[in-house]
């Protein structure tokens, strides 16, 4: 597996993986489409995860906020430490611990990113979805700058 920033090339592939979870698990959105992924990640790095010269899945992270907004593996490469991945070289890139968001029904995200080392700081039933704010306990990975 190689982990790297999103090329122009990738762009279709990473705009693909986004728009089918998007269809499969995001109910609230109402008409997903391809350009979604170009208008979501705007002014985020984004690093992809490459198998056999294939996308496997990508991560979009907003430097500024060490916030990772963006985390989605294709179907096929899930359970294969795709995500693990994307994590681990985005510690790399951020300057304190990151946070993120999560829908609180996505009880597998939830496990995954616990497993992760990520906890729940924030809950918010008033967004729609509702959603936990989870913060990266591993300091230790981090170089403050």
């Amino acid at each position: 597996m190689i982990i790297r920033e999103l090329t122009a090339a990738d762009r279709p592939a990473v705009a693909d993986i986004y728009l089918v979870d998007r269809q499969r698990f995001f109910p609230w959105v109402a008409q997903p489409e391809l350009a979604d992924f170009e208008r979501d990640s705007n002014h985020e790095l984004v690093l992809v995860a490459e198998i056999d010269g294939e996308i496997a899945g990508f991560i979009s992270f907003y430097r500024l906020e060490n916030f990772i907004h963006l985390l989605f593996v294709s179907p096929k490469h899930q359970r294969c430490s795709v995500g693990h991945a994307l994590i681990e070289a985005m510690r790399q890139q951020a300057t304190a611990p990151m946070t993120l968001k999560c829908v609180t029904t996505n009880e597998n995200a939830l496990i995954f990113y616990r497993r992760e080392g990520f906890e729940i700081i924030r809950e918010d039933r008033f967004a729609v979805p509702n959603n936990y704010t989870l913060k990266d306990t591993h300091e230790e990975r981090y170089w403050y700058r």
